[in-house]
């Protein structure tokens, strides 16, 4: 029963995240391992930098 709550809590979490639009790095690392074993793996830091900048754009994501 405990180990259901966790899962359940675990999937509303990123569910709550992904819909704010919060990536998920750990899903990103068993991608990555998992498509592309051989490719390199951003850190934590580079990952959420390149997010924000895709999701912003390079210089903030404002045009005016």
């Amino acid at each position: 029963m405990k180990r259901r709550l966790a899962s359940l809590w675990k999937t509303a979490r990123l569910t709550a995240n992904l819909m704010a639009g919060v990536p998920d790095y750990e899903n990103y690392v068993a991608r990555q391992r998992r498509h592309n074993p051989n490719a390199p793996v951003m850190s934590e830091q580079q990952f959420q930098d390149y997010c924000r900048k895709r999701r912003c754009g390079v210089n903030g994501g404002r045009c005016c």
